[in-house]
């Protein structure tokens, strides 16, 4: 009897597990928008996350929190070139306490908005760290939760986390990361910043234009390695007026923690002193605590998860997007993963992503965006192209907006006049982009570009004229 009766217990509890037919693990850019994408398509969906507040590293530490800090640098900035414009207002003054109290306004008002997502469309949101305890029950443990639950289809969406250098660990003091930095109570006086990566380049842009002597350790012969070299030789250029100072082809060997200081050490330089050290040398994907080997999930020699053109992974009713993916760890990037992963669950057939339309944005000052190819990538493949560039600075409007900085450039086939790349740096740069995300999915060429009438005056007319330089000759330069 007591075995019959821990097998009815049993099947009893299995029976009453909440079935879903779909759970999303890790509330991120990835994991809201597959969640609700799921709802809006008919799907009965939980949301797993283990933090306090839905909107992962984006909302909570990254995208959004250092945005808005960026944009009170740009305040900062304009009002000490008031004068220039003809405005008298002293000597002005800043509240580092009040700018950090507008970016938290910013990130809770955020935070509301997503709660209020999941309930208007009846998403179940656990709040604990989810494991696997078969293919389709998930585990799910938190300080108020011990349950489990049943899917038919799971999206892992769990997301990224900052990486740490053995030799010189974070103390939440004066080695920070870019989850603390943002807590900080001041503005340091100098700041090294290990990592010239976006990230890296984002915070020295920021506290340089706040006043902080900044320099930027970064092991590559390029910052920002990623984007066209011209592009970051005018951000280094601009960097230098900004407090800031790049410093290429350097390795890190030592962070010494003094107390109220750092002491630095690099290979073949003199050790030097800093108030705070960013480490900013990259991010790793989080998939511990899910158990994943247990189920069959596969992953590949770097860690992060196989999948194939639909984000299925090896297992076919598990389906992985975002930063645990080999592909680019950005927020919109990742939203675009989930939402396609959640329509194929749903039976539907969306195109396959081109990656080659996925923008990137980099927040410095001057911003950089791209989309495509880059020159190096096109000569490698042997692929015959044409560079149309145009500089902002003979724009009225950019004079108009202290904008002149930067300048856009078009790489487009020869024959086909097809756009391979776009690589653009200046004030504008992470919104003018999106005219040739919209461009490469509709196939434009640069003779379409330069047949469209751009309003004027404005920044994007920047595009207009570029496209004019593949016609025989830009109007304006």
């Amino acid at each position: 009897m007591g075995i019959r009766r821990f097998f009815l217990h049993f099947v009893g509890c299995i029976m009453s597990l909440k079935k879903y037919d779909l759970v999303v693990i890790g509330a991120g850019p990835a994991g809201e928008v597959g969640a609700i994408r799921a709802a809006q398509l008919g799907m009965k969906v939980a949301l797993v996350e283990k933090n306090e507040h839905l909107g992962g590293t984006c909302l909570n530490w990254g995208c959004i929190p250092t945005k808005a800090l960026i944009e009170s640098a740009k305040v900062w900035t304009k009002i000490n070139h008031l004068e220039d414009q003809g405005f008298s207002v002293g000597t002005p003054e800043y509240s580092w306490s009040k700018i950090m109290g507008r970016k938290e306004k910013i990130v809770g008002a955020q935070r509301k908005g997503l709660k209020f997502l999941m309930k208007k469309n009846k998403i179940d949101v656990y709040h604990g760290t989810a494991s696997f305890k078969d293919p389709h029950v998930l585990g799910i443990k938190g300080s108020d939760t011990d349950e489990s639950i049943e899917a038919k289809h799971i999206l892992l969406a769990t997301g990224s986390r900052v990486k740490e250098l053995g030799f010189a660990p974070s103390n939440g003091k004066n080695i920070l990361t870019s989850d603390t930095i943002l807590s900080i109570d001041r503005v340091p006086k100098s700041l090294a910043v290990v990592g010239g990566g976006v990230v890296g380049m984002e915070f020295a842009s920021l506290f340089g234009r706040f006043g902080s002597k900044v320099t930027v350790i970064e092991l590559m012969p390029q910052a920002l390695p990623f984007e066209d070299p011209e592009c970051v030789k005018e951000v280094v250029r601009s960097f230098k007026k900004q407090n800031v100072v790049v410093e290429t082809g350097s390795k890190l060997t030592g962070v010494k923690d003094n107390g109220q200081s750092c002491t630095v050490s690099v290979e073949g330089k003199d050790d030097r002193d800093f108030e705070v050290v960013l480490m900013s040398i990259g991010r790793e994907p989080v998939l511990d605590n899910l158990e994943l080997g247990r189920i069959g999930v596969s992953l590949d020699e770097r860690g992060f998860v196989k999948v194939d053109a639909h984000y299925q992974t090896s297992v076919p009713h598990i389906f992985a997007v975002g930063d645990i993916l080999s592909t680019p760890a950005l927020a919109h990037t990742a939203s675009a993963e989930a939402k396609h992963a959640v329509e194929v669950i749903a039976g539907h057939v969306p195109p396959v992503i081109n990656y080659e339309t996925n923008p990137s944005a980099v927040y410095t000052y001057p911003e950089v965006a791209s989309i495509g190819l880059k020159e190096d990538i096109l000569k490698e493949k042997g692929i015959e192209y044409g560079v149309a560039k145009f500089p902002f600075a003979p724009l009225a409007k950019a004079k108009i907006e202290d904008a002149t900085e930067g300048f856009i450039k078009i790489l487009y086939d020869v024959k086909y006049k097809e756009i391979l790349g776009v690589h653009i740096v200046g004030a504008k740069a992470t919104e003018l982009i999106s005219e040739f995300v919209l461009g490469k999915l509709l196939e434009t060429t640069i003779d379409e570009i330069g047949q469209a009438i751009h309003p004027h005056p404005t920044i994007s007319e920047t595009i207009m004229e570029a496209a004019h330089v593949a016609e025989g000759g830009a109007i304006h330069l």
